[in-house]
């Protein structure tokens, strides 16, 4: 996949943006706050309809504006099309996405578009933070090459929802009926089943793909990387009735504690090094390699399972690593559309690379294309008044 054009609309700090990046390595440099993250934000919204970095859409609405628009042109092997998520500042007011200027009412519809893989600082935290993270890491992924995972995953929210709802009712009045829980557990199952199923055979194959991407970083032979799904239910054949059992079974203390204990919300991901939990022993260096590690397998999983190239974005995460984990990085993304955030400008390949310049004048931020004998493009940015757009109004 290719991004050949990006275009901003009252976009955080962006009154006007519209960029024709490189196929190859698209480096944004400037001082902290001047807004070079919010670029890739804006790609991560047109990937997955949603930000990187909170969950509250109001706050990418430029400042005293209605409404902020992200357009991106994107190419594969098989189409080109282009799309279009408008935010705003109004709370009552959904987002509107477009695909080729039409609207579309589920998130399902956008999965697979354009599939990124995102690595920021916080994700080298992926092994050391807590199971929900691991989770998060492992829905996108799976999320942007099979809509009816990402189906399965809203149903089971749903009802996840409604039991919490239920039990926290129970919990506060024992003397109402408790049977309709029966309902909800049955619920729960059908998704919960394709749920777990995806993301362990996803595992099994993203754990080789780590293994070996690890030893290209390390060189070391003797340091043994691996990483398993662990699941709350103990029947791997019959996972559905596996969770109705459990829940039957725990349904009074979920009643005591006004949750459910059981089910792929209670999963987690492992990571071993020489069959040790990492949390518990792996030095810093050690999970930072496990971390890059994961995001270089999560990167040629989306591209096996796809047969397409996902963008990558890299959010000052250069800074993060040494040298010998930069270079290795490096390797890996060669032949990858890639846009990078960093303090300082940093020459990273011999060819196919474009330099912007990010800076931030008065709360509006303004974007330059340096000129370099490999790119000699002058033509690359705009910060021009863009011609009326029809999702305003």
């Amino acid at each position: 996949m290719i991004i050949q054009e990006l275009t901003l609309s009252h976009f955080r700090n962006y009154e006007k943006l519209n960029i024709r990046p490189s196929e190859g390595v698209n480096l944004f440099f400037g001082s902290n706050g001047s807004g070079k993250t919010n670029i890739l934000e804006a790609i991560h919204y047109c990937s997955l309809g949603k930000s990187h970095r909170m969950n509250h859409d109001q706050s990418a609405v430029q400042y005293g504006e209605a409404a902020s628009l992200c357009r991106v042109s994107v190419a594969d092997s098989r189409t080109a099309r282009q799309i279009s998520v408008q935010l705003y500042a109004s709370p009552s007011m959904r987002k509107t996405i477009l695909l080729d200027d039409r609207k579309i009412s589920r998130f399902s519809e956008l999965m697979g578009c354009l599939q990124c893989v995102i690595f920021s600082p916080e994700d080298l935290g992926l092994i050391r933070e807590g199971p929900s993270v691991r989770r998060r890491f492992l829905d996108m992924m799976i999320s942007q090459v099979n809509r009816k995972y990402f189906i399965a995953l809203q149903q089971y929210r749903v009802g996840l929802d409604q039991r919490n709802a239920l039990l926290k009712t129970l919990k506060s009045n024992r003397s109402q009926s408790a049977d309709w829980l029966s309902d909800f557990d049955r619920a729960l199952a059908g998704p919960a089943e394709m749920i777990v199923r995806e993301r362990k055979t996803v595992c099994e194959r993203l754990n080789q793909l780590a293994m070996e991407s690890y030893r290209r970083i390390t060189g070391l032979d003797q340091e043994e990387f691996a990483l398993s799904y662990h699941s709350s239910l103990k029947d791997e054949e019959k996972i559905g009735e596996a969770l109705i059992s459990q829940l039957t079974r725990s349904r009074e203390e979920d009643i005591r504690l006004g949750l459910t204990s059981a089910g792929p919300h209670r999963d987690d991901l492992l990571f071993s090094l020489n069959r040790r939990n990492m949390r518990m022993f792996a030095s810093q260096g050690q999970t930072r390699t496990a971390a890059l590690s994961i995001k270089i397998a999560e990167m040629n999983m989306l591209m096996e399972l796809s047969g397409e190239k996902p963008i990558l974005l890299l959010d000052d995460v250069m800074s993060e690593l040494d040298q010998h984990r930069r270079d290795g990085l490096l390797r890996e993304i060669a032949s990858f559309q890639t846009f990078i955030t960093c303090t300082d400008r940093i020459d990273l390949m011999k060819e196919h690379q474009r330099f912007f310049s990010v800076s931030s004048h008065e709360g509006k931020g303004k974007v330059k294309k340096i000129h370099s004998e490999s790119d000699p493009d002058e033509s690359s940015v705009s910060h021009e008044t863009l011609k009326e757009d029809p999702l305003f109004v």
